[in-house]
């Protein structure tokens, strides 16, 4: 049975998916090999969609082009409000001196230049619209995983497993980029930034549906949310004494 994704799904899988795009873009050594994407059990016209959707994602160059100081985004978050590219999030920034790469959580996307800022924004609205008709309002995701191996050492096809609260699974498949294998340590950073996407999203998408919240040891529960009551006359007066010299 084919999994039918939620509009918070949806988006949420797209935003993956451009993150490892984009990051095969900027670790390229010189053009970047074009990946090749694989449906495990999305829906057809879903999956389709969200392959397509990523043609229109910004051509971006190596980091080793890039001019010192520059912001790389690593993932955009198409739940920004009104459609708008978010001020920062995390992202690679450029300093040549250092040799590494230089992974920041929150780095200044505002260091981008203008036509890319406006390419990403004009594409986070037209998925929000794609979304809009091909999805209705359900859970999100609330982890994934990322198999680099899933097809042996001499593979470079990964698997990707999007997991929701009652245990079902999502799965698509994709030439997973070379740094993903090659630097243990930045790998496991750029997975941590997936997870913490996918997890923050999830808990946005509770408090928006009205269900709440995880406690301490990072369990989510589902409770009903207390309803406030309008304030009496005297209440206010109490708050604001000086309506009563009125």
């Amino acid at each position: 049975m084919s999994f039918n994704l939620s509009r918070q799904q949806f988006l949420q899988m797209f935003a993956v998916m451009q993150s490892i795009k984009l990051i095969n873009c900027y670790t390229a050594a010189g053009a970047a090999p074009g990946l090749a994407w694989y449906n495990g059990n999305i829906q057809i016209e879903q999956f389709s969609t969200l392959v397509s959707l990523l043609s229109d994602t910004p051509l971006m160059s190596n980091l080793q082009s890039m001019p010192s100081g520059s912001t790389a985004p690593i993932l955009i978050n198409p739940f920004a409000k009104g459609g708008y590219l978010p001020h920062s999030g995390p992202g690679f920034v450029v300093i040549p001196e250092t040799g590494d790469l230089n992974i920041k959580e929150n780095a200044l996307y505002g260091a981008m230049d203008a036509h890319i800022s406006v390419a990403f924004t004009n594409l986070i609205r037209k998925v929000n619209t794609r979304a809009d008709h091909l999805t209705i309002y359900g859970p999100a995701f609330s982890g994934i995983a990322i198999d680099c191996g899933a097809y042996g050492i001499f593979s470079n096809r990964g698997k990707l497993s999007f997991d929701t609260e009652d245990r079902a699974t999502a799965t698509i498949e994709v030439s997973i980029p070379r740094v993903f294998r090659a630097n243990e340590k930045v790998s496991r950073t750029l997975i941590n930034i997936l997870n913490c996407f996918i997890g923050q999203t999830m808990i946005d998408n509770d408090f928006s549906s009205c269900t709440l919240i995880y406690d301490e040891v990072s369990k989510i529960n589902s409770v009903h949310v207390r309803q406030t009551h309008e304030k009496t006359l005297e209440q206010k007066l109490m708050e604001c004494p000086i309506w009563a010299t009125w």
